[in-house]
């Protein structure tokens, strides 16, 4: 490969992950339409969880079907289910239909989201690597958060199925650009496919994911939870065991006893929890608890998502100037320091002060992740480099789905602490009082003490927050920071 096609590789790579984060969250102002379209409300939660059970599970497998086969060649398969679940989606006459095809998008999302961290880990050195991984976070990240305004405009100016169909051009011209341009082979294992490793952590995962979201309810089944959770044991017994006697595993139980490997895995886990509190919670702060509007409150996350890019062009330079270990307890210590802010907040404060602090932690997580990312890489040997980037792309996803969730049971007991305190209030109000187009049918002489509940809830989810980031601080100080000999 000479260098312009490594160029417009690279670009191709990179917007693989924007489809990929886009997808994730660009729904959400879809849905209304869909349902209303499709007359399936009751099923709805499933459009959102189906995608992102499916990316997360498809990750660790579709980084050994690519040594097996190779990266190209799995990449263009990925994006081509990613396509054709574009199409059917976009093409869907009910519900059933839309949940299948949103799967099958999941599951090339899951190439198009994975393969690039890995590509990269073999096509550049170190120093080139943070430099080109810092991109694919930032594209991600700032897809990520678009995504609500992206879904918003399409379905205003078009219609809900244009959010997916527009996904086909974009798709087939990264097809291209990867076939007449990526020239390097990177089949790297001849052994027999790890099927029934695979199968065990993909219903082992699921089961988790699902377990937690469901305690984020208001009302827990906490019998299904136990369920689901005594079942993902039971599957994690069975998995170590067939791991230790697989030919190829697609996750080798070696890397579970790389320190140094493990750390960043926790590090990973609580950076991206925080980042999804911030990009879910701080909205809500701005239009339930200051009074803004929806719109006011969705630009809150602009500071950060333009700092976020800043930052991931950033970690690199920081990395050269204070060390690999300096750089990510800087990061970290500018994230913590955005939750104290948030702790240190009074409930009449300006919205201004949001949109500082959303740029602060945005610039931190841009900071931080590439950063990350590589160090993960680093820490193994280099046949390992592409199973612990797929074990780490999934602990990003169960940390922010396993902490989004414990928050939000946080925040429910909070809300029902102060029903059972107050019998004025209700759900439905507190529900009413983060959406400023349901004020007027909200009671007046209300709206004070519920923006002070939701305050309160939001507050002690800052705290937690805080703890965490300091929890992080200490495992980074305890992690060796030890490379793998290659």
């Amino acid at each position: 490969m000479n260098e312009q096609q490594k160029k417009l590789s690279t670009r191709a790579f990179s917007l693989s992950t924007v489809m990929a984060g886009l997808e994730g969250t660009i729904v959400a102002t879809a849905l209304p339409s869909m349902m209303a379209d499709l007359h399936g409300i009751q099923l709805m939660s499933w459009v959102v969880t189906i995608f992102m059970l499916t990316q997360a599970v498809t990750s660790p497998i579709w980084n050994k079907l690519s040594e097996r086969f190779g990266f190209k060649e799995m990449f263009i398969t990925g994006t081509s289910l990613f396509i054709i679940g574009s199409l059917f989606e976009g093409m869907s006459v009910n519900m059933p239909m839309l949940i299948v095809a949103r799967a099958f998008m999941g599951i090339g999302a899951g190439a198009m989201q994975q393969l690039p961290y890995v590509i990269f880990g073999h096509l550049f050195a170190a120093k080139d690597r943070r430099r080109a991984i810092g991109k694919l976070v930032a594209s991600y990240s700032l897809a990520a958060i678009a995504g609500p305004l992206v879904g918003g405009l399409i379905v205003s100016l078009l219609d809900w199925r244009w959010v997916f169909f527009i996904n086909i051009p974009i798709g087939l011209y990264m097809i291209s650009q990867i076939a007449r341009h990526f020239k390097i082979d990177l089949h790297l294992a001849k052994q027999a496919i790890d099927y029934l490793g695979a199968f065990l952590l993909s219903l082992m995962v699921i089961g988790i994911m699902l377990a937690f979201q469901m305690m984020g309810n208001l009302v827990i089944n906490w019998k299904v939870i136990s369920f689901l959770l005594i079942g993902a044991f039971l599957l994690l017994i069975a998995f170590v065991f067939a791991e230790s006697r697989a030919q190829a595993p697609i996750i080798p139980l070696l890397l579970f006893k790389n320190p140094s490997l493990m750390a960043k895995n926790a590090l990973t886990f609580l950076t991206f929890g925080f980042f999804a509190f911030y990009t879910n919670y701080l909205p809500t702060w701005g239009q339930g608890v200051v009074g803004v509007t929806a719109l006011i409150g969705g630009l809150i996350l602009i500071p950060g998502s333009l700092l976020l890019m800043l930052g991931a062009r950033s970690a690199g330079w920081l990395t050269e100037k204070l060390g690999e270990k300096m750089a990510v307890s800087f990061a970290v210590g500018l994230m913590a320091a955005g939750a104290l802010g948030l702790i240190l907040l009074p409930e009449t404060a300006s919205i201004l002060w949001l949109f500082i602090l959303g740029g602060i932690m945005g610039l931190s997580a841009g900071l931080v992740n590439p950063g990350m990312t590589v160090a993960v890489q680093e820490s193994v040997e280099i046949e390992h480099l592409g199973a612990a980037t797929a074990l780490n792309t999934l602990i990003r996803t169960l940390g922010a789905t396993i902490i989004l969730s414990a928050m939000s049971v946080a925040l429910n007991q909070t809300f029902v602490a102060a029903i059972a305190t107050d019998k004025r209030l209700t759900l439905n109000f507190i529900n009413k009082i983060a959406d400023s187009n349901a004020l007027k049918s909200i009671p007046s002489n209300l709206i004070v003490p519920l923006r002070q509940v939701l305050f309160d809830g939001l507050h002690k989810l800052a705290w937690i927050s805080f703890i965490l980031l300091l929890l992080t601080l200490v495992i980074n100080i305890i992690d060796p920071w030890k490379k793998a000999q290659r």
